[in-house]
């Protein structure tokens, strides 16, 4: 990945390792707490500014996609990240009454962001990436059958989240892209999200707070790095 971050315009690179450096502070800041606290308690709260560094990463991530041509990918790129950095500060905040709903609704638009930027990529149809679709899509039903019984009043909800999440990842699976990167970081973001979605509906939360936020990290951060590393635009090819 750090050979195709060196293939960035200078100024994306530079603030693409801001916020990979942010994101490995903010894990190793977690993962600080969870050694000295007893097994299972919660991480939240346990940072001093916490929901200020867990956003941290997200916003320099949208700062680097700022620099990012062409400009149809960067609008998206960027309110994709926005709006990530909304639900990662909501998330952070679970004393408000629209924490978890809100932080849906906000990765919710994120996704739908980053459905917009894939799309117009091209379809890539060879087979191991059509069969990655199938997986994603057949691991995204499963997870629903399981979360159903306990979903209640986010029956609706979770399960567009769900719809919506499988669309992107399958989006960024079949995108005509130089690298693996993106494709890499649209599965750990349906991993880090079916571990939220496992700890809210299966089991305690607490148990999966270090692997959500390290596989999320690494969605963002991999995005970023496929479609802004190692690709020409028009201009430059000139």
């Amino acid at each position: 990945m750090i050979r195709f971050a060196v293939r960035m315009p200078a100024r994306v690179r530079e603030w693409w390792f801001m916020g990979v450096i942010a994101g490995i502070v903010y894990g190793v800041l977690l993962l600080q707490a969870a050694i000295v606290l007893p097994p299972g308690a919660p991480l939240t709260g346990q940072v001093s500014y916490q929901p200020l560094w867990k956003c941290a990463m997200a916003l320099l991530l949208a700062r680097a996609a700022w620099f990012h041509r062409p400009f149809f990918e960067r609008r998206w790129l960027v309110i994709a990240l926005v709006f990530s950095a909304i639900g990662d500060l909501l998330l952070a905040m679970p004393g408000l009454r629209i924490s978890f709903v809100g932080g849906l609704g906000a990765f919710l638009l994120a996704h739908l962001a980053y459905l917009r930027l894939f799309v117009p990529l091209g379809a890539d149809l060879r087979a191991h990436r059509l069969v990655g679709c199938g997986l994603v899509i057949g691991a995204a039903g499963a997870l629903l059958g399981r979360f159903w019984p306990n979903l209640g009043e986010f029956a609706l909800p979770v399960t567009i989240y769900i719809g919506v999440l499988t669309a992107m990842a399958c989006a960024a699976l079949l995108a005509r892209l130089p690298t693996p990167l993106t494709a890499l970081g649209a599965i750990c973001f349906v991993i880090s999200d079916a571990l939220i979605g496992t700890a809210r509906f299966l089991s305690a939360f607490d148990t999966y707070q270090l692997g959500i936020w390290w596989f999320y990290a690494a969605a963002q951060v991999l995005i970023v790095a496929g479609i802004a590393g190692g690709r020409q635009t028009a201009d430059e090819k000139a």
